[in-house]
């Protein structure tokens, strides 16, 4: 079964590319996404918080596990998003990591020209992360549960996370304490500026969260051409990675190279979203999500420069 959290409007029986209200959606194995699977919230969030056993360590605490929240880009389908939110899955599962993967599926669209718009999705969809998303499993932690909550974000997918944790700390439906685990940046479209420490922009979204990586490829076009897009605007975290000045719970790790040496005649859009079916990051993304190992000695990576940057081993 997967599960979604779909903010796409319906209109003929089919979700369309246009902002709806939140449905919750139970999706079984080898079908695509549907109007027809969503479900009540709390019969959802039940069937998710039923896929968790206690710890045998401390069998009395209730269930104890992970979840993962995919946040995906502008420019992708229902079709785009399933075949990724499964890849991920798939990879967490090949490297022994019990995690559910949850799409939380705003509605862009499928023109690479509808870019502007998308984005202003994104920023209408971001509080509905938190409120209708994240803080079901915090409270539900609350009960006497023990589930890390990690959130995934693809291009544009890390400015809407970025805009809900920073809403979360204004915002009526968000505001109590809440913490996300491991919050991971891939190809990430937004300000590489804006993740300096003490930056107004993402001061929420580092207290928010246990630590952030971010994986960037300086050979992604996408990226690229988002800045010509934006007029010259500043570069964006995927293609350049996170200033030096981040914070110290700020994790870089460069895949230039590994990307580089393994898809020598990639396509545009493969540079952007190449991370999906790459062995070597599923893995690194299992091992940062666990958190088990130190981030200094995840064995995918080289060990910290002098900056404190990373790349995943080739």
């Amino acid at each position: 079964m997967k599960y979604w959290i779909s903010l796409r409007k319906i209109a003929s029986g089919a979700f369309t590319d246009n902002l709806g209200p939140v449905r919750y959606l139970a999706v079984p194995d080898g079908q695509p996404p549907a109007p027809g699977h969503e479900i009540p919230q709390m019969q959802w969030l039940r069937q998710i918080m039923a896929l968790f056993q206690p710890d045998p360590k401390f069998p009395n605490d209730g269930p104890s596990g992970d979840i993962l929240f995919f946040v995906h880009g502008y420019n992708s389908t229902v079709d785009n998003v399933d075949d990724r939110h499964r890849k991920i899955q798939a990879g967490l599962t090949a490297n022994g990591f019990a995690c559910p993967v949850i799409s939380f599926d705003w509605p862009s669209g499928d023109l690479p020209l509808a870019y502007l718009p998308d984005r202003d999705k994104a920023r209408a969809a971001s509080v509905l992360l938190v409120s209708s998303g994240i803080k079901l499993f915090v409270r539900a932690q609350a009960e006497k549960c023990d589930i890390n909550v990690h959130v995934l974000g693809h291009s544009t997918g890390a400015f809407l996370i970025r805009e809900a944790f920073d809403h979360a700390d204004d915002g009526q439906a968000t505001a109590t304490a809440w913490t996300a685990g491991q919050l991971v940046l891939i190809a990430g479209d937004v300000s590489a500026a804006s993740f300096s420490a003490d930056d107004p922009e993402t001061e929420s979204t580092y207290r928010h969260c246990y630590r952030l990586t971010n994986f960037f490829n300086g050979y992604d076009e996408v990226l690229q051409i988002s800045n010509v897009k934006r007029v010259g605007l500043s570069p964006r975290v995927g293609r350049v990675g996170l200033p030096s000045d981040a914070p110290s719970k700020a994790v870089n790790v460069n895949c230039s190279d590994h990307f580089h040496a393994t898809y020598p005649a990639a396509d545009m859009a493969t540079s952007h979203s190449w991370y999906f079916g790459d062995a070597k990051f599923l893995r690194d993304l299992t091992i940062t999500l666990k958190g088990s190992v130190d981030w200094t000695l995840i064995p995918t990576r080289t060990t910290p420069s002098l900056t404190g940057t990373q790349s995943l081993v080739i």
